[in-house]
């Protein structure tokens, strides 16, 4: 994917997650692959009244009309309205396009795809394999350690040196100032909105030489990590940041991230196999630092 590309894939991401319930925390678009994480609780599409379901069709269509339906917002809001009899029908359909990963991937995989052939004149699908998921325990430090590690991709690739100067990451969008992006780097440390503080803790754990002083600048007035001072690097969160350089094949594989107690339950509520006979959830990282607990990963066996 080129810039051009990207761009349209981080449009189509937003759209579609806003119609589907999802909060997204972060991601990253690379030439070849992409990380999107996601915050979802299928609940609350199960809750949805009919002003948050015409919300989100308009969040996807806008002004325009579906064409499975053959309805606009506009449409849509009369007929749930009138609540006639094809009203629950429409209801039931929409839902199931929401709060569900796997449709998310679909969707955007698809839309991007027929954006793709649309602009070079090609036919097919653009990517050859189906996505991989990973179910991460919500707000822990696992998902703080999975989104900061997402966010390093383009620092590993060696595309750049500064997590914060890719444009098309969570991490970068935020600091060029898009508020969508800040809004998911708050709720990754734990804060319902965007601070210098969250942005310098993360920064930290993404950057190991980034010096506390330059962490809280944003955008284009942050300068480059080079100069930071050497000292910074025996932080906690800066020998994170060093870890996480590595590739950890526990993040792209289908495995499940989380508290050792947290995976162990989650795979014997799920039934997942090797996890019935007193076997331990593997530990992927032991010497956490002072915000950083025993983190736990485990895989399916297929």
């Amino acid at each position: 994917m080129d810039e051009e590309a990207m761009e349209a894939m981080r449009h189509i991401m937003r759209s579609q997650a806003a119609f589907a319930g999802m909060e997204v925390l972060t991601y990253c678009f690379l030439a070849n692959h992409f990380h999107i994480f996601v915050r979802l609780d299928p609940k609350e599409t199960e809750d949805l009244d009919d002003a948050g379901l015409v919300g989100r069709f308009r969040a996807l269509y806008g002004g325009t009309r579906c064409a499975s339906l053959g309805l606009d917002a506009k449409d849509l809001e009369v007929i749930l309205r009138k609540n006639g009899g094809s009203a629950e029908g429409i209801r039931r359909r929409l839902k199931a396009r929401m709060g569900d990963v796997s449709v998310f991937m679909r969707e955007v995989k698809t839309r991007f795809t027929f954006w793709y052939n649309q602009k070079c004149g090609t036919v097919g699908t653009f990517w050859a394999e189906r996505f991989r998921s990973v179910v991460v325990e919500a707000d822990t430090a696992a998902q703080r350690m999975v989104a900061a590690y997402i966010d390093l991709n383009p620092v590993r690739a060696g595309l750049v040196a500064d997590a914060g100067d890719y444009g098309f990451s969570g991490f970068g969008e935020a600091c060029a100032g898009g508020s969508a992006a800040r809004r998911g780097i708050a709720r990754i440390e734990g804060s319902a909105s965007w601070t210098t503080k969250w942005h310098e803790r993360y920064r930290a754990r993404l950057c190991s030489r980034m010096a506390p002083g330059e962490c809280s600048r944003q955008g284009a007035d942050r300068k480059p990590s080079e100069g930071a001072k050497g000292e910074n690097r025996g932080s906690a969160v800066a020998a994170e940041g060093s870890r996480l350089l590595s590739k950890i094949r526990a993040f792209s594989e289908s495995w499940v991230v989380g508290s050792v107690a947290w995976v162990e339950s989650f795979c014997g509520a799920n039934g997942w196999l090797g996890f019935r006979k007193g076997r331990r959830a593997k530990p992927a990282v032991q010497n956490g630092g002072d915000d950083f607990e025993k983190i736990a990963t485990a895989a399916k066996r297929r």
